[in-house]
């Protein structure tokens, strides 16, 4: 391979992968205006897991209730079970709800 040749392919490359972005991007847009469902329930120690959806009640002047992603578990062994979601911000069990799957 040749480097003209490699920058070709990176070029093509980063053009789909930031075309990707532009979809992940939409899609965030749309899922951050739906509404904390009615079926949850307060989220416990044992909800706050990678990958899961923690919704946050909030007052409608402060913005209303929103949704994050547990990214990673601070602490594992901890009540509070402190996280970090995909919005690179800390949290932890306050006003913290999970839908209720067991419904």
């Amino acid at each position: 391979m040749t480097p003209e040749e490699y920058v070709k392919i990176e070029e093509e490359q980063e053009t789909i992968i930031e075309n990707a972005y532009d979809i992940i991007n939409k899609a965030k847009e749309e899922a951050d205006k739906a509404k904390m469902p009615k079926d949850v329930r307060s989220a416990t120690a044992q909800d706050i897991v990678e990958g899961n959806i923690i919704w946050h009640k909030r007052k409608v002047k402060d913005g209303g209730s929103y949704w994050n992603i547990v990214e990673d578990v601070l602490h594992p062994n901890d009540l509070f079970k402190a996280y970090i979601a995909h919005d690179g911000c800390r949290y932890g069990l306050d006003r913290a709800f999970v839908v209720d799957k067991d419904i």
